[in-house]
């Protein structure tokens, strides 16, 4: 029996990777709203502002959120403008 069995949780480069992922150590807001999208798309469920700025805030330290709500925001306005953009092709 092998006791070294690490739930993917558990894995120490995966938790290094969630660090690195995390928003406020993104520079990219965009990519976020990307990752969420793309989430939601693979999940079949609807992308929304709303879910979106949710997740952000959760994700976001408290201290932080006041500063970095407008940047989301742009972000996703950002995001949606660029998508419609490319669906008009």
């Amino acid at each position: 029996m092998d006791s070294n069995n690490f739930k993917k949780s558990q894995d120490v480069n995966n938790a290094d990777r969630n660090i690195e992922n995390r928003p406020e150590n993104l520079e990219n807001y965009d990519e976020y709203v990307s990752e969420y999208r793309r989430e939601m798309r693979d999940t079949k469920q609807n992308a929304t502002q709303e879910g979106f700025m949710a997740r952000a805030k959760n994700d976001c330290p408290p201290d932080a959120w006041n500063d970095k709500k407008k940047a989301y925001n742009d972000a996703w306005e950002n995001n949606m403008h660029n998508s419609q953009a490319e669906d008009d092709f």
